[in-house]
């Protein structure tokens, strides 16, 4: 009897252990390292900023109604000492492919083309993979970069040209590239595997002006850019503010050293210009499923996820239609919906959960590297954590949501 009392007692005993150390890894997980409430979030992010490592940078926590914060900092021009602000308006790279997602989506609201379409019913070229040429590539893969079209770093980086060269179509390169003996593909059949292309997302984009008759830069002001009131937003410099345009750096051993860039013909994978404000303002009507964009059927084909477990190579959790599905590589380690955007002289991040409803924006004019990468975890951990200060005074499900979602993306 004793016997069985003491194992009883140890088993009591390591159970109660067991579950202190899961509360407390719990409570680790899940603890804020910031803090940052609406009294301190202005002065934690100066304190991350560092004109060496940053030129500028304008951020934004917001739902679908208000805009919680906010603000720009450093400067557009160093050299100048030109604050860079809210107002200041910059390439944001690949946040631009999210309007290709939208624009797709449109296009079949409109009868023009439908998602899992073979992408050589609307081409006036044939696109085939030479080793699975069986194998139909759909719109849903380029839009998921699962086309098989390879990346082609050689062709990407000839297509940088001066902004002011760059052609409102894309049937020129279309043409051209695709009926040359330069385009590559991956190792794999059509859909089976995941490999980011911007030749593959522009084609994409011009299967569009071939159905609209538009060119893209077109069907997206008309469809997405104007019904937002998006005034700041443009494709091309001529139709931005010379003013209001930031310059841009890369980071160097010391110091930031200024760079010139400029567009590419592959502009919508790439070359939208705009500032925080109409960042915002376009983010807020995604998370609203915003009727002026979508109907709310295609806001869920747009958001969803497209992927299985069967695709290789993700380097993301999960794709939507020209959205990713990820824990953010800037210290978030629980899932949201967005996008990140980045060449030698950007940074771009652009992401909302879908849970709480809230969204985080950073945009800035200085490349990414493992010199500043420091900085930009930082300031984006301050955001999220001003929107964990928001959602957790509204409401403890919240806080759940915030255990849940982290320890969730452990596993």
């Amino acid at each position: 009897m004793r016997k069985l009392r003491r194992i009883v007692l140890v088993s009591l005993l390591t159970l109660l252990m067991s579950f202190l150390a899961l509360v407390t890894f719990i409570l680790h997980e899940s603890k804020d390292e910031v803090n940052a409430t609406f009294e301190n979030v202005e002065t934690q992010l100066q304190s991350f900023y560092n004109e060496k490592r940053l030129g500028g940078f304008a951020v934004a926590v917001f739902d679908a109604d208000s805009v919680f914060f906010s603000k720009g900092f450093g400067y557009s021009d160093l050299k100048q000492r030109i604050p860079y602000t809210t107002q200041t308006q910059q390439y944001v790279a690949s946040i631009a492919k999210t309007t290709i997602g939208i624009a797709l989506l449109k296009a079949q609201e409109q009868g023009l083309l439908a998602l899992d379409d073979p992408i050589n019913k609307y081409l006036p070229f044939e696109v085939k993979h030479p080793k699975f040429p069986e194998l139909p590539i759909t719109i849903r893969q380029l839009a998921t970069h699962t086309a098989a079209l390879d990346y082609n770093e050689v062709v990407v980086e000839s297509l940088y040209i001066s902004d002011s060269l760059k052609n409102s179509s894309l049937a020129p390169f279309m043409m051209d590239y695709f009926g040359s003996d330069t385009v590559t593909y991956s190792n794999y059949a059509p859909g089976s595997d995941w490999n980011y292309s911007n030749i593959g997302a522009s084609l994409a984009a011009y299967i569009i002006e071939l159905q609209s008759g538009k060119s893209f830069a077109d069907f997206t002001q008309e469809y997405i850019f104007d019904p937002l009131g998006m005034k700041q937003t443009a494709w091309f410099e001529k139709n931005t503010a010379p003013s209001l345009r930031t310059k841009y750096y890369e980071v160097g051993d010391q110091e930031i050293e200024p760079v010139a860039t400029s567009g590419v013909q592959l502009y919508p994978s790439r070359d939208l210009i705009t500032n925080a404000v109409d960042l915002t303002n376009y983010c807020q009507a995604i998370i609203a499923r915003d009727e002026l964009l979508l109907s709310a059927t295609s806001f869920k084909e747009l958001l969803r996820p497209q992927l299985n477990n069967s695709v290789s190579h993700q380097s993301v959790d999960n794709h939507a239609i020209f959205f990713m599905i990820d824990r953010n590589q800037y210290g978030i380690t629980y899932q949201m919906i967005g996008m990140n955007g980045g060449d030698n002289c950007i940074n771009t991040m652009m992401w909302f959960d879908p849970v709480t409803q809230l969204g985080y924006i950073f945009i800035g004019n200085t490349g990414a590297s493992s010199l500043n990468r420091v900085h930009h975890i930082w300031i984006y951990r301050t955001l999220v954590s001003l929107g964990d200060h928001i959602m957790f005074s509204k409401s403890w499900k919240y806080r759940w949501h915030n255990v849940k979602s982290r320890l969730t993306a452990m596993l």
